[in-house]
């Protein structure tokens, strides 16, 4: 018996051994090795979610893979709706919200700190960003405005852009506070919390290593985010607004800022499709708590207060890196 144990014991050394080396060799390579592991676990955590979700739509609803594609093309019923709502929070958790643990906790030691967890914000930040999501609605809704006007938009684009907005408008169509708590669940807590920990809490810094520029990286990954939603007619602002997240990530060094602000931003529609619905139209078909057709003076006034805004968090991020 001592044998076997010693035998076990050197067997689990090695194995632990050769997971620190790897991990190391990980860490120390180049960012775009980074960037094929991310790819790779963002794959492999989407396939396996997705194929979950297949199982839990069989089991919870009845739905086969074959039929589940003409189910969820029929949101009216409430059962397809159901199913929707599974699958778009099923497709989050595995996209968004588990790749970037994994990368943290594979290419540093303590993962919270490369997420950027590790701290909340001061209270003066989180005025700070509060009020910069606030006052940046007629900006946002303008650029709405400016996207559409700009747009010559391909056919395809146009009918995924019709699809998008279709599923939107029917996730928010809820007139029971449990439905209200579940979109809220789905269109602000679950988006702010996945898109961030991936969009600026690994693709930017992982750009932040490649470029060498903090500008560079969060207009990059602020494009790529925009992109990601394939919602053409919202590209500009969603740029503006993946911008905004990635300067409070960088000048307030928490994840906490930018989640706090993206959560505000999508919530008040859902509050305001729920609360006051008379005031609700045209909202769902921007970007999600943008004002509906601001003018440009609105829109000047609004960019302005967020300038100011951002020059405070700005000058708190230098006086913390002098002192």
């Amino acid at each position: 018996p001592k044998g076997i144990i010693a035998s076990f014991s050197r067997r689990f050394t090695f194995v632990k051994m050769n997971k620190a080396m790897y991990l190391k060799l990980l860490r120390e390579s180049s960012p775009m090795t980074h960037v094929v592991l991310l790819a790779m676990v963002i794959f492999i955590s989407g396939t396996a979610f997705m194929l979950l979700s297949y199982l839990l739509g069989w089991t919870i609803f009845g739905v086969g893979v074959g039929e589940f594609e003409q189910a969820i093309g029929d949101l009216s019923i409430p059962r397809n709706l159901n199913l929707m709502k599974l699958f778009q929070a099923m497709q989050t958790i595995g996209l968004f919200i588990l790749p970037p643990f994994l990368i943290a906790w594979v290419l540093h030691n303590q993962p919270a700190r490369f997420l950027f967890l590790d701290r909340f914000p001061t209270l003066r930040n989180l005025i700070l960003v509060i009020a910069i999501v606030v006052f940046s609605n007629p900006f946002v809704g303008w650029l709405v405005d400016v996207n559409q006007w700009l747009g010559s938009l391909e056919d395809w684009m146009i009918q995924s852009e019709d699809k998008a907005n279709a599923i939107t408008a029917a996730f928010l169509d809820s007139q029971s506070f449990g439905g209200f708590a579940v979109n809220l669940l789905l269109v602000g807590v679950l988006p702010a919390v996945g898109e961030e920990l991936l969009f600026r809490g690994v693709v930017q810094q992982i750009l932040k290593r490649m470029t060498r520029n903090a500008h560079a990286a969060i207009w990059i990954s602020a494009a790529i985010f925009s992109a990601m939603h394939m919602q053409f007619f919202g590209f500009l602002p969603r740029l503006l607004l993946g911008a905004m997240f990635g300067y409070m990530l960088e000048w307030t060094g928490t994840l906490w800022a930018p989640m706090i602000a993206h959560f505000i931003n999508n919530a008040a529609v859902v509050v305001v499709v729920y609360f006051a619905p008379e005031m609700s139209p045209g909202m769902t078909g921007g970007e999600p708590g943008s004002m509906p057709d601001p003018n440009f003076f609105n829109a000047m006034v609004s960019l302005f207060f967020v300038g100011a805004f951002f020059r405070a968090i700005y000058v708190g991020f230098i006086r913390h890196r002098h002192e």
